[in-house]
């Protein structure tokens, strides 16, 4: 009698995506949910990684051969083909030895079908227009963890909370200012964001707490750290600090091809906006200044939620609180005419850039001497 087919079964999981600690995290849970739901089954692991097509194929092969070799108690399997590293985009993954490979391992569970294994596979990215892809989602479940959409607020709450699992786990302590500044400084990227407090962890291990200046230190050397520190002096007012970070990012740019002056613009365009909404919202009576951060965030907290523009762009409370609690105080330095005016002068500078032939480097440094200058005051006639 021939063994009936698999169909869409939980024992066929497949984890991918480019947010590396979901993806190894959720797959360490899977498979030890499994282990300990079946006690009696033998365990296999299989390393998936590889460099080159040989490594592919071969790893294919020992994962084919666990799903063919027969559990030597008999009561089942459970493997885990672990952190493939070619079921992308990569030329490696649409090579004939790879792509042959795949296919097998989909013919053999179709085959086989469920209750004589469970099969696990972890990788990064995967390219979803290819065959396997698509056949696996009709064999078993798939998992995709992308990252984090930065258009969303909820990154920010679940970032912080993951720096916080993390340095609860290596004894740090640290307060809620440290940790969303490191969330502020890294961004929406996960891998990255485990990098970064995997640092942290280390500098403060031999005293047991991070602090805001220690997280300074660490990060300083990372783009959006860099970034952040060209907003702050814009914030600040502080013509001479923004002149010298505009030089740095400028240099940066010609240095990386995936960076752009457009992209330096923009994030001069988000910090003013980000000014204009804080200093709307002072103005309300809805935030006032606050020395400690986790009182600021209480203050957000009480905020109307009916009160908030939809558009996200226009919404503060899809903005991380750090960044709000820095620009209050600087939006001090501006008067909300000055800030308007700001607004106009680099949607202007957007157009040069685009269409003029001044250099990049003249048409940003002219926008924020003309934002950041101080009026010159008014002289008063004297009466005799």
């Amino acid at each position: 009698m021939p063994p009936s087919k698999a169909s869409a079964s939980s024992d066929f999981v497949l984890i991918c995506g480019q947010d590396d600690h979901a993806t190894r995290q959720r797959s360490k849970q899977v498979y030890e949910r499994w282990i300990s739901d079946c006690p009696d089954h033998e365990q296999e692991i299989v390393d998936g990684s590889a460099a080159t097509v040989s490594e592919a194929s071969q790893a294919l092969s020992r994962c084919l051969e666990a799903l063919q070799t027969l559990s030597f108690f008999g009561a089942g399997k459970l493997i885990w083909f672990r952190h493939c590293t070619f079921l992308g985009e990569e030329k490696m993954a649409a090579s004939k030895a790879v792509t042959e490979g795949l296919a097998a391992v989909v013919q053999e569970v179709q085959q086989v079908g469920e209750g004589s294994f469970r099969l696990l596979i972890s990788a990064g990215k995967v390219d979803k227009r290819k065959s396997f892809y698509k056949q696996f989602q009709k064999l078993g479940k798939v998992e995709v963890h992308d990252g984090w959409d930065p258009s969303k607020s909820d990154w920010v709450i679940e970032a912080e909370q993951r720096v916080r699992d993390s340095f609860a786990q290596a004894q740090i302590q640290a307060d809620a200012e440290a940790i969303s500044l490191l969330v502020e400084l890294v961004g929406p990227h996960p891998r990255q964001l485990e990098q970064e407090s995997e640092k942290v962890v280390l500098f403060a291990s031999a005293s047991g707490q991070a602090t805001s200046e220690d997280i300074r230190q660490v990060v300083s050397r990372n783009k959006q750290a860099k970034a952040f520190a060209l907003g702050d002096a814009l914030g600040n007012r502080d013509l001479e600090t923004a002149m010298r970070c505009l030089d740095e990012e400028l240099w940066e740019i010609r240095l990386d091809r995936q960076r752009s002056a457009i992209g330096l613009l923009y994030g001069l365009i988000s910090k003013v906006r980000t000014l204009i909404l804080v200093k709307e919202m002072q103005a309300r009576g809805w935030l006032r200044s606050e020395r400690q951060f986790f009182r600021f965030k209480q203050q957000l907290e009480q905020i109307p939620a009916g009160e908030m523009p939809e558009d996200p762009r226009f919404n503060p409370m899809r903005i991380n609180p750090y960044v709000l609690f820095r620009a209050l105080p600087q939006s001090n330095s501006y008067q909300m005419e000055e800030l308007v005016s700001a607004m106009h002068q680099l949607f202007r500078a957007n157009q040069l850039l685009v269409s003029s032939p001044m250099s990049d480097d003249q048409i940003l440094q002219q926008a924020l001497v003309s934002i950041m200058a101080r009026p010159t005051p008014k002289k008063t006639s004297k009466t005799s």
